[in-house]
């Protein structure tokens, strides 16, 4: 549901997404037994890992191009996508899968977007010496900032939230989640996008009703910041004046928590912190040229060169 939402969240029309410049080879149960996987292109790997209520062409469909120089491997996490549920779905056992991946492919360059950024951060700390380099975008991460910056009392009641709004039909939960952001008109807010969503869109939200929050997961800072892989945090600029529908976010103090937990933890790992000023929390979409330019970059620095922890 990732770009139906992201349409509900910003003004203007989002780039069109550029198609693979080469045929697609679609593997299931790539590596890790009963995930699907889509594989492109050819040469080192590079992992990407969706976030909540999306799964992984929907997210990183726009980075096809990047097939011509690489081989992408798209994961669906469980219960997303074509991955099939589980009794435990979230990060506890997203990273256990992403680092079982990693291991069986050698040596990856891993990208993460959202949740999937934080199954990214946790699984490259359990197994570092896989990673070619670390690129996270707008990770749920929190307890990472200093108390003043970001206030844990923030964090603490979206996950009140989450837990209580499991319990709700999918449209209502996701109306629930926005809300404690600040949102003043969540309802409208999703009641629009899911006007809009496909059946597919409707069965990642309700995926993402039974996971996890991965705001509670606990960040291995510095195992991260020892190793020496390339490691960049991507973020949008999220520009008011671009984008007036997240004034809300911005007036309740909520973005400017998530903020700061970003920029602590680049400082933390050693990573270097990259603004994308015309997107809001989905670069890889609202600004696909940039962002692919950004891993093409980042890959090729990182050849011949692999992480050690």
């Amino acid at each position: 549901m990732q770009a139906t939402l992201l349409r509900t969240l910003t003004t203007g029309e989002l780039p069109v997404t550029q198609r693979c410049r080469r045929t697609a080879r679609t593997a299931q149960n790539c590596c890790v037994t009963d995930l699907y996987t889509e594989t492109f292109g050819g040469g080192d790997p590079a992992l990407f890992v969706h976030g909540s209520g999306s799964w992984g062409i929907d997210t990183f469909g726009g980075q096809r191009d990047l097939a011509d120089e690489f081989c992408l491997i798209m994961l669906d996490r469980r219960g997303y996508g074509q991955s099939p549920a589980t009794a435990s779905m979230g990060w506890q056992t997203d990273k256990d899968d992403v680092a079982d991946l990693l291991a069986d492919l050698g040596n990856a360059h891993l990208v993460g977007h959202s949740t999937g950024g934080t199954v990214a951060l946790l699984a490259a700390a359990m197994v570092p010496h896989t990673i070619r380099s670390l690129i996270v975008v707008e990770p749920t991460v929190w307890g990472i900032a200093d108390l003043t910056d970001s206030p844990p009392e923030r964090p603490a009641a979206y996950h009140d939230v989450w837990i209580r709004a499991q319990d709700l039909p999918a449209r209502d939960f996701l109306i629930a989640i926005t809300e404690v952001t600040g949102v003043q008109d969540a309802e409208a807010m999703i009641s629009a996008s899911w006007a809009q969503s496909t059946e597919a869109d409707r069965a990642a939200a309700e995926a993402m009703r039974h996971e996890s929050w991965a705001g509670r997961a606990p960040i291995d800072v510095a195992t991260l910041a020892a190793a020496d892989f390339p490691k960049v945090v991507v973020v949008g600029g999220w520009d008011q004046a671009l984008h007036p529908d997240i004034a809300d976010m911005w007036a309740s103090g909520w973005h400017q928590a998530v903020a700061a937990e970003h920029s602590a933890l680049a400082r933390g790992i050693n990573a270097r912190l990259v603004t994308m000023s015309r997107s809001v929390h989905s670069p890889m979409i609202e600004e696909t040229c940039a962002f692919n330019e950004l891993l093409r970059d980042t890959w090729r620095a990182a050849a011949g060169g692999i992480g050690s922890g």
